[in-house]
């Protein structure tokens, strides 16, 4: 079987959902591989509705792609995330930072920053801003740095090569490594970036890759992030995490947004508000899930309209936090 029933919302558990409006069939990359690889009809898809939970009012298609098929759209289907890679190459190539309107300024105005953290997608929220800030763009310096890593990193990859080629990449990558610590030799780090993972078979992973390098292995090398698996004991407290893109791409949304405020001072969240959710999307965030949260006495403000930024669809920024004695640093973001 291709799909399976959810009849629980995969954020809070409740069972009590409200049919949405139909919804039309449109098209897009995604759709387009999984159709193909997959060899299917575009009729599969008519079968996906879309349910509003009533509790925490998220969107959610059932029936859906069960597990192992999902994990097979964001492996192998299309393993690579484009948009992220897209992000860190425009930024190496031109010193483009994604773009968050001034959310990165206000953010940094008004919290004291120290430790970081982001949840499982290295170039979609506001590490290239603080790479930024560290080593201030040069395009010799940032090419040199691109291509250098790529070439170090795939450099290892020695698998069915004479032991002759292998000691020439061995020396290719000590030389290209030097290069590489050269140009950051000058970098003045004034904050420490963790990257959370939680290896999800929702998110892309194993193949998110660009010339054989994958996303983890080129940001912990280029932005020193460090990388963590969610399971593992950690000790540090952030002073903000971010979620870009990336709580609806997870299986436990709840248990990644309850880390985060546990683990964090404040939580910043980037998500699609689409009241259509894509068919390659288990769910979807809505603007009345801050209702939600305030319902659970977590405090949150609506960011969309203060950052100033020109939206091409529908989509939500919010902060929030669940320290009380935080809410008066919440509240000098309203409007």
């Amino acid at each position: 079987m291709l799909l399976r029933e959810y009849p629980y919302c995969v954020f809070c558990g409740n069972k009590n959902f409200k049919k949405t409006k139909k919804q039309s069939l449109k098209s897009n990359f995604y759709l387009d591989a999984i159709i193909e690889d997959l060899n299917l009809s575009k009729n599969i898809f008519k079968k996906i509705k879309t349910f509003q939970c009533k509790n925490c009012f998220i969107l959610q298609n059932s029936p859906w792609f069960e597990k192992k098929i999902a994990k097979k759209i964001y492996s192998n289907i299309y393993g690579q995330h484009n948009r992220s890679w897209s992000n860190v190459l425009n930024f190496l190539k031109y010193g483009k930072v994604p773009y968050h309107g001034e959310l990165f300024e206000m953010l940094n105005k008004n919290i004291k920053i120290k430790n970081y953290g982001e949840f499982n997608s290295p170039f979609m929220g506001i590490f290239l801003n603080y790479f930024l800030k560290e080593l201030p763009y040069n395009k010799k310096k940032y090419l040199n740095l691109y291509f250098n890593l790529i070439k170090y990193l795939s450099s290892r990859q020695v698998a069915g090569k004479t032991k002759n080629q292998q000691k020439k990449d061995s020396a290719k990558s000590a030389k290209s490594l030097k290069i590489v610590n050269k140009i950051k030799g000058n970098l003045k780090r004034k904050v420490n970036k963790f990257l959370i993972t939680d290896n999800s078979s929702l998110i892309w992973g194993q193949n998110d890759n660009h010339k054989s390098v994958n996303s983890k292995s080129f940001a912990n090398e280029l932005l020193d992030v460090e990388i963590m698996n969610i399971e593992e004991k950690i000790e540090i407290k952030f002073d903000l995490f971010g979620i870009f893109h990336t709580l609806d791409h997870t299986y436990h949304p709840q248990k990644i947004l309850n880390y985060a405020l546990e683990k964090s001072k404040f939580v910043v969240i980037y998500c699609h508000v689409n009241k259509e959710v894509e068919k390659q999307h288990l769910f979807s965030i809505t603007n009345e899930f801050l209702n939600y949260l305030k319902n659970k006495k977590i405090f949150s403000v609506d960011l969309t309209k203060i950052i100033n930024k020109k939206y091409k669809s529908p989509e939500l920024y919010f902060l929030c936090t669940k320290q009380k004695n935080l809410k008066n640093i919440i509240d000098k973001f309203h409007v």
